[in-house]
């Protein structure tokens, strides 16, 4: 699935306004729902951290 960068504000954690950021999926809390959208600097560190996480995960037994 190809997502466009589009002009907005980042969601994710710097809150950064007016800058290039991509849809991550829908925020829904409350029967409403919102766009979340990321920077690539605060993808970037979720990605590395979801990294990070998942090396320290055992491997699951067959």
């Amino acid at each position: 699935m190809e997502r466009q960068w589009v002009r907005g504000d980042c969601w994710l954690g710097c809150q950064r306004t007016g800058v290039l950021v991509i849809w991550l999926g829908p925020v829904q809390w409350d029967g409403q729902h919102a766009p979340f959208m990321a920077c690539g600097t605060c993808l970037d560190r979720l990605k590395a951290q979801a990294e990070q996480y998942f090396l320290q995960r055992e491997p699951a037994i067959a």
